[in-house]
């Protein structure tokens, strides 16, 4: 009954785009223009539904045999009355869940988790548990959700001396407070993480420390200390073999070499990112390294490959649930499509960005959305809605304390009402 439930809903999604794109043939024939406003609804109503399409179909396929699995081995630990294998098959279901983009079921099989770890009195349980929820609620932007839940993790760690858990909390409230552009916050839970890291010689920890670090100095517009916490995080990460946290790296390290115009370096980088990504069979990061690819590819005025990747990260990205990824997957979609004068769809996707990183309450996807807007009307001509805009993101860039882009943003704001005086 549930899959006849889920084909008739996804055919019912059929239904007005069909009837719109009935109705947009017939008037081709009667010669409508193709950038007319009707032309333009549907091809994004299309590209929409392709979104939903394609992640619903590897969603369906990748998970169908492992929840068959999962149920039954869950069946047998409750027939067992084992609550300890019952706690550890969903904790463990949790996690293959998110990496195969169930954010539902991922939350389902943690929520369990959560309160089998209670009931056996298992605060380490709990506080790993809480970890992982936080890190669900990170994938989909709701920021003070995963505070709460990193800051309810670290407080039980470090009342039963768990310095491990301890650590890793601090080290996942560093990644929620980069979000919310608290960062000196984010510094301080950095460089505590670090320390109880190097007590314990946790490695792998350190390396994710210097990799947060290598972002921020990144946002910052610091690419030589950027690349000098980054470089720190690849020996580290090479020397445990860590394919993911390579791939992470690698993808922040082309991101500082794009920010410095060493466009051959920050392409090799970008590809070395997607490989490992990939073999660490990551679609997140994944999906992350295509995406900052784009910018790559615009800098270099390859429109196609940058409209191609955008596309692909803006599915991988919207199957997955991950908002803040979605919203700049629109966004550069809308920068794309104003470069090639597509003024109906890239306005369609900037205002689906807005929408998203406004809902979300996200200041750098904000700031940016902005920002790509000002481009966009002074591309038609419009100064007064380009200032308007431009406003709004130096506003955004003095929240995150972007000093750069603020200078760069100001300056800009200046000429264009300089322009406005000579007239």
């Amino acid at each position: 009954m549930k899959t006849t439930t889920k084909k008739r809903k996804a055919g019912e999604e059929y239904k007005p785009i069909l009837a719109k794109l009935a109705t947009v043939l017939k008037q081709a024939e009667a010669g409508v223009e193709k950038e007319s406003e009707e032309f333009v609804d549907l091809t994004y109503s299309l590209e929409k539904l392709a979104r939903q399409v394609v992640a619903d179909e590897k969603t369906h396929t990748s998970a169908a045999h492992f929840k068959a699995a999962v149920n039954k081995l869950r069946q047998f630990a409750q027939i067992k009355n084992d609550q300890a294998q019952d706690l550890n098959l969903c904790y463990s279901a949790g996690q293959t869940y998110a990496l195969l983009g169930l954010m539902g079921e991922a939350e389902e099989s943690y929520g369990q988790a959560l309160k089998l770890s209670k009931q056996l009195h298992d605060d380490k349980s709990h506080a790993r548990t809480l970890r992982q929820i936080g890190n669900l609620k990170l994938r989909q932007s709701r920021w003070k959700e995963a505070i709460a839940c990193f800051e309810h993790s670290y407080k039980i760690s470090q009342e039963n001396g768990e310095t491990y858990d301890e650590a890793h909390a601090l080290n996942n409230l560093a990644a929620a407070y980069f979000h919310t552009a608290a960062w000196r916050k984010m510094e301080t839970a950095c460089e505590h993480a670090r320390a109880l890291a190097e007590k314990i010689d946790d490695d792998e920890l350190t390396a994710c420390v210097y990799n947060n670090l290598g972002a921020m100095f990144n946002l910052h517009g610091l690419w030589d200390k950027a690349l000098a916490a980054l470089q720190k995080s690849t020996i580290l990460f090479e020397k445990l073999g860590d394919r993911r946290g390579l791939a992470e790296t690698y993808n922040n390290i082309a991101t500082a070499y794009r920010g410095k115009e060493y466009w051959h370096e920050a392409g090799k980088c970008y590809a070395k990112g997607l490989q490992l990504a990939r073999e660490a069979g990551d679609i997140v990061v994944e999906a992350q390294v295509s995406l900052n690819r784009v910018e790559l590819y615009l800098l270099m005025h390859d429109l196609e490959m940058a409209e191609k990747q955008c596309q692909i990260a803006l599915r991988a990205f919207h199957g997955l649930g991950h908002k803040s990824g979605e919203a700049d997957a629109c966004r550069l979609l809308g920068v794309v499509y104003t470069r090639k004068d597509n003024w109906g769809l890239a306005r369609k996707y900037l205002d689906e960005a807005l929408q998203l990183c406004t809902q979300q309450d996200n200041p750098l996807g904000l700031a940016e959305t902005h920002k790509s807007f000002v481009e966009f009307w002074r591309s038609k001509g419009n100064k007064k809605s380009a200032l308007k805009h431009l406003q709004k993101a130096i506003e955004h860039y003095k929240q995150l304390k972007a000093s750069r882009e603020i200078k760069k943003l100001e300056k800009l704001s200046q000429e264009l009402k300089a322009g406005d005086e000579t007239k």
